[in-house]
């Protein structure tokens, strides 16, 4: 229904088709245009839900502006895609520039790298080093801990959207930190593990 319909999405160069929703497992992204109206696709939501006994938590939709800076404050602002279009509801999050939001995974958003996703990150690995140091781990399985809990809760963030620099030598501290069980000094520095 989407691909039939009259909203435009987004043509990006290089695709044979506009880009206008994509969807994996139970997680819907739409893609609309500054021309497209929320309602139209409200609706043609609910003729699919309709069809296929399905429903889409309309709650927990969350709106990341794209575009030039001014359009993306103007949306912000005044809940409406352009000027002469309804209102977005108030129940809507919109991302703000500084903000990001969670999907499938990675965390996108405007004028921001993806500090926030490393935040909750961080502090899950954390407390699982934690939790396991109360175990008091041989040294050798300390290095397997490390391994699996870091490059674990790391691979697929860092696929997605690329690990910064800091947050790299936050994690090597830690692994250092959790090996040594937070003793000051190392016997074996980290390009020698």
């Amino acid at each position: 229904l989407l691909r039939k319909s009259h909203l435009q999405g987004y043509e990006i160069e290089g695709l044979s088709e506009r880009l206008i929703a994509t969807l994996y497992a139970d997680d819907t992204t739409v893609y609309l245009s500054a021309n497209d109206n929320y309602e139209d696709l409200l609706g043609i939501l609910e003729i699919w839900c309709r069809a296929s006994g399905a429903r889409f938590n309309v709650a927990k939709t969350e709106i990341i502006p794209l575009g030039e800076p001014g359009y993306r404050s103007s949306l912000i602002e005044t809940r409406r895609t352009r000027e002469g279009a309804s209102a977005l509801p108030e129940g809507i999050r919109i991302a703000r520039d500084g903000e990001v939001t969670r999907i499938l995974g990675s965390w996108p958003g405007n004028t921001k790298g993806n500090a926030a996703a490393w935040s909750t990150i961080l502090d899950k690995i954390q407390s699982t080093l934690d939790r396991w140091s109360r175990f008091r781990p041989s040294l050798n399985g300390r290095s397997i801990i490390s391994r699996a809990i870091i490059g674990g809760c790391t691979q697929y963030l860092t696929a997605a959207q690329g690990m910064p620099q800091d947050i790299e030598k936050k994690l090597d501290r830690m692994t250092l930190n959790f090996l040594w069980d937070g003793r000051k000094k190392h016997p074996i520095n980290m390009d020698v593990l």
